[in-house]
C-alpha cells in the first residue's frame, strides 16, 4: 500500500510543479485570481465560500464561511461541479458533499478565458 501512496504522492507533487510552471510568475497568478473572483465569484460570500473549500468540510460550512443559507452554499457547489473547477472528495462522509478545488481544471478555464474562448 506505500508504493501506492508514494506515487500518489508523487504524481500529486509533478502535477503541482507543472501548474506552477504554467504560471510562472506571481503577477499571472495574481491575474488568474483576479479572473476567477471577476467572472465567477462576484460577491464577497461566493468568495469566502470558494477559499473555504479544503476537502474537508462540507456544504453546511461553506455555508457559514459564506454567511449564506445551506441551500445558497449547495446551489454555488453545484455550479462548481458542472463547470469541472471543483469535484467531489471520495469516500467523504458527513453532513453535505465534500469538495475540493480542481487547480488544473481552474488553471485550465484561465486560460480558455485569456484566448477568449469563454469555454
Amino acid at each position: 500500500m506505500t508504493g501506492t501512496r508514494d506515487e500518489a504522492a508523487s504524481l500529486g507533487l509533478l502535477r503541482s510543479i507543472d501548474r506552477r510552471l504554467a504560471l510562472l510568475t506571481g503577477s499571472e497568478a495574481r491575474r488568474l485570481r483576479a479572473m476567477v473572483v471577476a467572472d465567477l465569484l462576484r460577491t464577497p460570500a461566493r468568495i469566502a465560500m470558494f477559499d473555504a473549500i479544503d476537502a474537508e468540510h462540507g456544504s453546511p460550512d461553506l455555508a457559514k464561511a459564506g454567511g449564506v443559507t445551506d441551500r445558497a452554499a449547495q446551489m454555488f457547489v453545484k455550479e462548481l461541479l458542472d463547470l469541472g473547477l471543483i469535484y467531489v472528495v471520495p469516500g467523504a462522509t458527513g453532513r453535505g458533499v465534500i469538495v475540493a478545488r480542481d487547480d488544473d481544471a481552474i488553471l485550465a478555464w484561465y486560460l480558455q478565458r485569456l484566448a477568449g474562448d469563454p469555454q
